[in-house]
């Protein structure tokens, strides 16, 4: 059994929330996703969103600024587990543009659905569209 340990982040700005592709160096390229990533060694949850915002963004967040909203896990055929944390952010710093190559959407709640997303992010989209999350 394989296990990934990810952070996610659902950036929402006014009524939208942002969504990205997967680039196409990186592996299920032209999927969806909500920016993120694995965790590196000795990281935490926390650590590794922050980073990863930094990575494939831009921006900068600060740790009080994100609120933990879900612990996802996930196993896929392949005898592989993904755990996730999924963080809501609505303040950081920097100017937001794609620094991966990927596409950068922001779209209302209702049309994230349309978009072709990975397995693990599904139950997300479905806690998006019952308002699981509240905001």
């Amino acid at each position: 059994m394989n296990i990934t340990l990810v952070s996610c982040c659902i950036l929402q700005k006014r009524n939208k929330i942002l969504v990205t592709s997967r680039p196409p160096s990186k592996p299920f390229s032209g999927f969806y996703e909500f920016p993120g990533g694995k965790l590196e060694k000795k990281e935490s949850f926390y650590d590794a969103v922050i980073r990863e915002l930094n990575e494939e963004l831009g921006i900068k967040a600060k740790a009080q600024d994100l609120a933990i909203i879900d612990n996802i896990t996930h196993s896929y055929k392949n005898n592989h587990i993904v755990i996730m944390a999924v963080f809501l952010l609505k303040k950081w710093s920097g100017l937001l543009k794609p620094r991966e190559s990927q596409e950068i959407q922001w779209l209302l709640k209702s049309n994230i659905g349309k978009l072709n997303f990975l397995d693990g992010s599904k139950i997300i989209l479905e806690r998006l569209n019952s308002n699981f999350y509240n905001f």
